[in-house]
């Protein structure tokens, strides 16, 4: 039987401050300077070939990029804040691997709609973990920001979704050229590629359907259908938002989507038909979904009431609990889940912990015994 054997998490910095991050977009050192420098969120993951894991978050003093050695248990910042202007404040679901070891990563914004005309819009950046150089590549949508990224090596392709406007675009690493598909209506936590490489989203606020881009051809394929709760699910995130909280390639020819009420769903590319699986918890949010093996998914969720992990047996079409994500030691337990990383030997997994009401987020380190 699969269980969860400890629980331990990993402060960076912590704040006495009860207001949450979105409560207050004008907040500076002279304001409130605890709240600037110590309240901070986990929001993306990304496990390196060099044994370390990457962290992006939310961080009004900038300071949004980290880097977490596993064998020192320590973090280190990456140096984002020197790069940032005033509206960068986190990297949402926007941390992506390419082959040589580079990260393409992007930033995201918490600011109000006053402050609009000032903001110059998210940024694509590269990140060298070698030389440890942040090289901004592009603005690709002015004023709007960055909330997820997904990265086409094969074809030099980078998608987004932008807010506070939900807009699509796809930019090319060679050249630098930005396809602006402008308004989509909708947002996906984070987005994935099928096996011919489409990229699959959603679109009308209405309904929050799937779309389908063809990079082959540059065009979309509206849908009239989504996720099977698409309406209920909706809104949940935040204002707007789409129903999508994970979607990753399955690699046996099927998408596989978290979604916000907390269901894991199964789209086959070929039809966009999608196949309810169940609901491994009774709770919202699946934000976070790895493949273990062929036969095996890691899923983490869990929202308010706190976080849990569970597999799913892709060939049993069956769910195990493995438990709640609550520190070994003292009990406490996560408040939400935004992220999931797992080590290669299936061992480890990290969760990011976001939007607590009473302190900062963690980093939490679940060593598991998977059988």
């Amino acid at each position: 039987m699969a269980a969860i054997n400890s629980v331990r998490y990993h402060v960076l910095r912590d704040t006495t401050d009860t207001r949450q991050l979105d409560d207050d977009s004008h907040v500076s050192p002279e304001r409130n300077r605890d709240l600037y420098e110590n309240r901070v969120a986990f929001t993306s993951l990304l496990l390196h070939p060099d044994g370390k894991l990457y962290c992006g978050g939310t961080a009004y003093n900038h300071d949004i990029f980290w880097r977490f050695d596993p064998a020192g248990q320590n973090f280190t910042s990456l140096g984002y804040e020197h790069v940032a202007e005033k509206f960068e404040v986190k990297i949402h679901r926007s941390l992506c691997l390419a082959s040589d070891g580079t990260i393409y990563g992007a930033s995201a914004c918490l600011y109000t709609l006053d402050e609009r005309l000032e903001a110059p819009g998210g940024a694509i950046f590269r990140f060298d973990p070698g030389s440890g150089k942040i090289e901004k590549l592009a603005i690709p949508i002015p004023r709007d920001y960055i909330q997820t990224i997904t990265l086409d090596e094969r074809r030099g392709l980078i998608y987004g979704m932008t807010y506070p406007v939900f807009k699509f675009f796809v930019y090319h690493l060679d050249g630098g050229q930005v396809d602006d598909y402008d308004y989509v209506g909708s947002i996906t936590h984070i987005s994935a590629l099928d096996d011919t490489g489409c990229f699959w989203g959603t679109w009308d606020w209405s309904k929050h359907a799937l779309f389908k881009y063809d990079p082959d051809t540059r065009r979309i394929t509206y849908f009239p259908r989504g996720t099977p709760d698409a309406a209920k699910d909706a809104n949940i995130m935040y204002p707007g938002a789409g129903p999508v909280d994970c979607m990753i390639n399955g690699r046996d020819g099927y998408l596989y989507i978290g979604t916000t009420g907390g269901a894991l769903c199964r789209l086959d590319p070929a039809t966009a038909e999608i196949t309810s699986l169940g609901r491994p918890a009774d709770t919202r949010r699946l934000p976070g979904i790895v493949i273990l093996d062929e036969r095996r998914l890691l899923l983490a969720g869990g929202d308010r009431a706190g976080g849990y992990l569970a597999v799913y047996d892709r060939q049993a079409g069956e769910f195990e609990h493995l438990g709640a994500i609550a520190d070994t030691k003292t009990g406490r337990k996560l408040y939400r889940v935004h992220d999931l990383a797992v080590t290669a030997d299936n061992r480890t997994a990290y969760v990011a912990e976001t939007d607590v009401p009473d302190r900062s987020g963690y980093l939490w380190q679940c060593e598991l015994d998977l059988g």
